[in-house]
């Protein structure tokens, strides 16, 4: 992760124009020139459409851009910026593992863990059963099944409490820049 004090990170989110250029070029997932990222600033900070974007506040944003907010990103470690071609990154850290806010928790992978082991567990049940092994060749069928079911609804259960309880971190970062 870049090597910023929390003081340092808050003082530069602190401007709305650099929360923006971090969501757009999250969002965008790739580059884009400063122009685009200019409009888009420019008709958010308007209250219109890209399209409706006037030279003059596009101007406006891109110039402040330029001078200011992305030296301060780019210092930082959290941008690229190249000057000839006029082309705007996030940097690869940056991209590759974001700020908290970027970050997905890894719940979708435990969970896909956890149904993974359940199926496995499941077929191991069910081969058990069928080639008789003393414990599992009592069980009928019927309660094999019953087993995993309640095992599989049980797990969606408590995936669905878990995650609706918790914020989207999409919906966390796109409130920095509300």
């Amino acid at each position: 992760m870049i090597n910023l004090s929390k003081d340092e990170l808050f003082r530069i989110l602190s401007n709305s124009r650099r929360r923006y250029i971090i969501y757009y070029l999250h969002e965008a997932g790739d580059e884009m020139s400063l122009k685009q990222l200019a409009a888009r600033i420019a008709a958010v900070e308007n209250g219109t459409s890209v399209e409706d974007v006037t030279d003059e506040e596009r101007q406006r944003v891109y110039i402040s851009l330029y001078q200011t907010h992305l030296p301060k990103l780019e210092e930082a470690g959290i941008v690229s910026y190249d000057d000839e071609e006029r082309i705007v990154a996030l940097t690869d850290e940056i991209a590759n593992e974001g700020f908290f806010w970027m970050q997905t928790e890894d719940d979708s992978r435990s969970w896909a863990t956890y149904y993974a082991a359940l199926g496995v567990i499941g077929w191991l049940a069910i081969l058990a059963r069928a080639v008789a092994v003393p414990v599992f060749a009592m069980l009928p069928w019927f309660a094999i099944a019953v087993l995993i079911s309640t095992a599989l609804l049980a797990l969606v259960g408590a995936q669905y409490v878990t995650e609706s309880s918790g914020d989207d971190a999409s919906n966390s970062f796109e409130t920095l820049i509300e």
